[in-house]
């Protein structure tokens, strides 16, 4: 404010005399109070663009890796990312169904369908078009009337109890499901085998 009041007053006075020191008192005083309240309004300008700008950059923090997955044992074992993804999907079919159940292994049988091996049952999971997944079937352990075997190479058989689906259906006692790879039969089929010897024995 000094310094506006004195550069205005000299200038007013060397040009006009008397009447230009008021004058140029006047512009001083009116450069104090606008010059101040601009550099106001200039610095809450730049911080709401500034906002602005960190809003429209923004994004939803997400993770990473999926969750490590934890065994009934309660035992930190190293961090395996496919344990956690199959741990993941399990919670998340048909929001959470079958949550209750524990994951034991999974696999993909193409690029929509996959296993879920839980320490009890199996499930064949479907994921839709907008990410949703829906189980299509269903047995759990004590459902097989057979051991579980793989034909043709990479086809693996299960066979179950009698089911009826509907009264338009027929009966089903089980189902073959299509790996890509021998390999991938052969690994699943070991999966499973582990997941039934571990339920406890009467």
């Amino acid at each position: 404010m000094v310094l506006c009041l004195g550069l205005s007053l000299p200038a007013g006075a060397q040009k006009e005399g008397a009447a230009g020191f008021f004058k140029g008192m006047g512009k001083g005083l009116v450069g104090a109070v606008t010059r101040p309240t601009g550099g106001i309004i200039d610095m809450a300008s730049s911080t709401f663009q500034g906002i602005k700008r960190a809003t429209e950059t923004s994004q939803d923090v997400e993770s990473l890796r999926p969750p490590r997955f934890f065994h009934e044992d309660g035992v930190i074992r190293p961090y395996k990312e496919r344990e956690g993804l199959g741990s993941q999907i399990l919670q998340k079919i048909e929001n959470g169904r079958f949550a209750k159940y524990r994951y034991f292994a999974h696999a993909k049988v193409n690029e929509s369908d996959f296993l879920m091996i839980t320490k009890s049952c199996i499930f064949f999971v479907t994921k839709g078009t907008f990410g949703q997944l829906t189980c299509e079937w269903q047995y759990c352990f004590d459902e097989f009337t057979k051991e579980p075997i793989i034909v043709e190479g990479r086809r693996l058989r299960i066979e179950a109890k009698e089911r009826v689906k509907s009264v338009f259906h027929a009966k089903e006692f089980g189902k073959i499901i299509n790996f890509k790879t021998p390999e991938i039969a052969t690994w699943v089929l070991a999966k499973l085998e582990d997941a039934r010897e571990s339920l406890p024995k009467y």
